[in-house]
């Protein structure tokens, strides 16, 4: 199958500089196959909950490629509540990078970029998307709506989609400050941007259809809480996707009746879980679920598993129906990539507390320059804490920049440490 996939995204670069309508095409037709594959014949190794994951994250890439009228190209962070109440589908460069590199497709992208100017250190995802982009082969949305969270790339990206698409862009503004005046300094801003999305689709988004969304969120983020405190002790049955396709419904899929049911689902499953006697690995950033000699060592391992990313619990803040504005403000406010680094490292510090974690991967995806200069500091700090870190260098979607060799040695060499720790 892997020799299959590679012809495939070939095959897809072959396309992307001569022909990007027939390149979409291609990445749009196994997309649409790989759906049917997840629907009728899905992983039985993983639970009902993360085979619902795999297939509403698979639709929501889909969505903006098959109908990009009626999409939106937002940040990760964006809350999309109000897109969801407008009938608009949410593209971020996560996202569409990953499922590039799911058809072995990026490498011809990433060159592209390259090709127009967009620097060799430029973050991956973002150089992927920019790729599709400036070639044509990700089509034109309707506008574009992202935050200033979480790093240079978010600003850079989307003024230059705005520019060559020529489509308007709504621009979030957060403050670094994570207090109370700055969450409603950006509820202001989520009212405009209701306005705004209002005038650029011709529709009235009602108040009440609003806070359902938020109650629904709510509910999910209330799951998704105990998700993440019944992972102490339990064996998952996962492998490293799983925890991407999370990201979906921590974030631009929050508050949607399918994110709620599937955090629901694991809520229950997870409490039924066996015990685990493996080692058990907390994530700081973006998992380069692609690598081989990863899935090798962490995919269904009774050895050594991901017991969760940092990206996945970031947001999981209070939400208040009665005040949807200030509550989708304060999931960017308080997200605990907003702010000084050791917010963000306290967090994980918390997670390891409770998940009974045993080491955590510090993984510095290549352009990623916040999370490459915070390695020190997040270090020091778990250590201090008594837990041990390994500081990964690698790139969380582009086959170029991975170093299987370094990394297949320095992660069993990690996971045997730990090992040798917890027998002691």
């Amino acid at each position: 199958m892997s020799q299959l996939v590679e012809k495939f995204g070939n095959y897809v670069n072959t396309k992307i500089e001569t022909n990007p309508d027939a390149a979409r095409k291609l990445l749009l037709a196994a997309y649409r196959a790989k759906l049917v594959q997840l629907r009728h014949f899905p992983d039985k190794r993983l639970s009902r909950a993360r085979d619902l994951m795999a297939v509403e994250s698979m639709k929501a890439v889909i969505a903006p490629l098959a109908h990009p009228e009626r999409s939106a190209l937002v940040s990760i962070f964006t809350p999309c509540e109000l897109l969801q109440c407008a009938g608009i589908a949410p593209m971020f460069a996560e996202a569409m990078a990953s499922y590039i590199t799911g058809a072995d497709a990026e490498a011809g992208f990433a060159q592209y970029a390259e090709g127009c100017g967009i620097p060799e250190t430029y973050c991956s995802y973002h150089k992927i998307l920019l790729g599709g982009i400036l070639s044509g082969v990700i089509p034109k949305p309707k506008f574009i709506v992202n935050t200033s969270l979480v790093c240079d790339a978010n600003n850079l990206t989307f003024r230059k989609a705005a520019e060559t698409f020529q489509i308007p862009q709504f621009y979030l503004d957060v403050p670094y400050e994570v207090s109370e005046d700055s969450v409603r300094y950006v509820a202001r801003q989520m009212r405009d941007l209701k306005k705004w999305i209002e005038e650029q689709t011709g529709r009235q988004i009602p108040e009440d259809r609003l806070k359902e969304r938020i109650a629904c969120g709510k509910r999910t983020i209330e799951s998704l809480r105990i998700c993440q405190n019944s992972k102490a002790g339990r064996y998952l049955s996962n492998d490293l996707t799983d925890e991407l396709y999370e990201v979906f419904g921590a974030h631009v899929l929050l508050g949607t009746p399918a994110i709620e049911s599937f955090a629901g689902m694991l809520a229950g499953e997870l409490k039924q879980m066996p015990a685990y006697n493996g080692v058990r690995l907390l994530w700081v950033h973006t998992i380069p679920y692609y690598q081989k000699v990863l899935r090798g060592q962490l995919n269904f391992s009774m050895r050594a598993q991901v017991v969760s990313c940092d990206m996945n619990y970031c947001g999981l803040v209070d939400m208040d129906p009665e005040q949807p504005y200030e509550s989708m403000a304060r999931r960017m406010v308080y997200n605990t990539f907003n702010g000084p680094a050791e917010r963000r490292i306290q967090a994980a510090l918390e997670q390891c507390d409770s998940q009974q974690i045993d080491g955590v991967v510090y993984f510095c995806h290549w352009g990623c320059k916040q999370t490459l200069a915070a390695a020190g500091n997040a270090r020091a700090m778990f250590e201090t804490a008594g837990y041990p870190v390994l500081i990964l260098d690698g790139d969380g979607c582009d086959r170029r920049n991975a170093g299987d060799g370094q990394t297949l040695t320095r992660m069993q060499a990690f996971i045997e440490m730990l090992e040798q720790k917890k027998q002691r």
